[in-house]
């Protein structure tokens, strides 16, 4: 009880149970966890690319290491693994586990990625020059480097899923609008911050950024795993007999596309995943088209970041208040005006501004309203799969989209206006998602929705 006698309320997830103030360490712990998070993913977004166009990379390559080669490690692991988190019961949880053994080796792959070019320097002078003279000193830097980044997308994949994963098993339902409001204002404080001291540095100083950021957000993320604590679960199905592997991805994609409200969630994830391959182009035309240096980029983009730490909290509240589907869609018409927009009339470092400035507002919206949406209507029992499942079909087809992107892009002699027309393909997701909603409405809608549940 408080000085006047009143009982403090208690929250409760699962079995997790908090005070006000237990609530507040927890978010702590994991909002620390999402900005070093944030801050060592931007360097692969924001620095491959470019990294790889000063290697002499193809279009096509630079599609492929930025993208297809995500796609294909999610497709082929993450519904595995993704059930296998959600069925794992241990001392420390069924989520901690995988994070804790994938946050160290994905910082060792992106250090090395960074160090690319010495390594692939050092094999060619020692070894290949010897058993393979005809093989170019440029061609063994970029495979050495296609190894580092496969690992590097292995690992991050099990850190992207998990950490969403966790958030779902470890905060309050009522609570969780609000906290992912906060958890997108510090992520976007931790970008704005990179792209304000970080980025303009990322080409000269490479192997120092890969090693410092690397470092601070391993210490980081490691004592946010140390330091939240995750419930009691209810024990896993039990399963006779362990299927093969062709067998269990077939009764993991039929419980994904068996329930149609799910089906068409998915095909959202599918068109996004498709559209979204044009982005690693986007930074090739501001640098190479419009030629706006990397201090004038890192600033604009920090600016853009500022403005969308600022609408998050508004947008947490509108979300919680209001339907999170008309949130979605609404910004899902605005993204597609501001894409189209850009196409015709984004032509320097000033008209780059209002369109990054405008983007982010709708991309604050989309962002924070499909991940409400997306705890409201999957089911807590097989969250971890389900969501899973939409990154598996959104990167799978990032596979062929990211290589069919940079033929476009070589086909068009390297014109990179042309990948807004490419990126103006996620106008098709308003078709699926509005069938969510209808699918949403039809299951109970705001009051008395019950998610139905796949088969196993």
């Amino acid at each position: 009880m408080d000085k006047e006698g009143r009982v403090p309320p208690v929250y409760r997830c699962g079995t997790l149970q908090y005070t006000l103030r237990g609530l507040m360490v927890l978010f702590v712990w994991l909002l620390g966890g999402d900005f070093a998070f944030t801050f060592f993913e931007q360097i692969f977004g924001r620095f491959v690319p470019l990294y790889l166009k000063d290697l002499q990379a193809s279009n096509s390559l630079i599609g492929i290491m930025t993208g297809s080669i995500a796609g294909a490690v999610n497709l082929m692991f993450l519904p595995g693994i993704s059930r296998w988190s959600d069925e794992c019961r241990s001392r420390w949880g069924r989520r901690i586990p995988f994070l804790a053994v994938a946050a160290p080796i994905t910082v060792v792959s992106l250090i090395l990625v960074g160090f690319a070019p010495e390594i692939g320097t050092w094999l060619h002078s020692r070894v290949i020059a010897h058993i393979a003279p005809a093989v170019s000193l440029t061609a063994v830097i970029l495979t050495v480097l296609c190894g580092f980044v496969v690992s590097f997308h292995y690992f991050n994949m099990l850190l992207c899923n998990g950490f969403g994963w966790l958030v779902r098993d470890v905060v309050p339902y009522e609570w969780i609008s609000r906290f992912l409001s906060w958890f997108r204002i510090i992520g976007t404080v931790s970008g704005i911050a990179f792209s304000w001291y970080v980025f303009p540095y990322v080409i000269i100083y490479r192997k120092a950024v890969c090693v410092g950021v690397g470092l601070f957000y391993l210490v980081t993320f490691m004592l946010m795993c140390w330091n939240v604590k995750e419930g009691e679960y209810p024990p896993p199905p039990v399963r006779e007999h362990k299927p093969g592997i062709l067998k269990a991805y077939a009764a993991y994609f039929r419980t994904c596309f068996s329930i149609p409200i799910y089906r068409n969630g998915l095909l959202c994830s599918l068109i996004g995943g498709f559209s979204g391959c044009a982005g690693p182009f986007f930074l090739l035309f501001y640098r190479d088209t419009l030629h706006i240096d990397m201090g004038d980029l890192g600033k604009i983009f920090a600016i853009g970041s500022g403005v969308a730490a600022v609408a998050y909290l508004p947008m947490g509240w509108i979300c919680h208040r209001c339907n999170p589907f008309r949130v979605v869609i609404t910004a899902g018409v605005g993204n597609l005006a501001v894409t189209v927009l850009s196409f015709f009339f984004l032509n320097n470092k000033e008209m780059l501004l209002v369109f990054t400035v405008i983007g982010s507002l709708f991309g604050v919206a989309g962002a924070l309203g499909g991940a409400v949406m997306g705890i409201a209507v999957l089911p807590t029992a097989k969250f971890g799969q389900l969501t899973a499942a939409g990154n598996v079909v959104g990167c799978g087809i990032g596979i062929l989209g990211n290589y069919l992107v940079g033929v476009f892009m070589d086909l068009m002699h390297s014109n990179y206006r042309m990948a807004y027309v490419w990126s103006a393909l996620s106008g098709l997701t308003l078709i699926p998602l509005i069938l969510v909603y209808r699918g949403w409405k039809a299951h109970g809608g705001p009051d008395n929705y019950v998610a139905p549940l796949p088969p196993d």
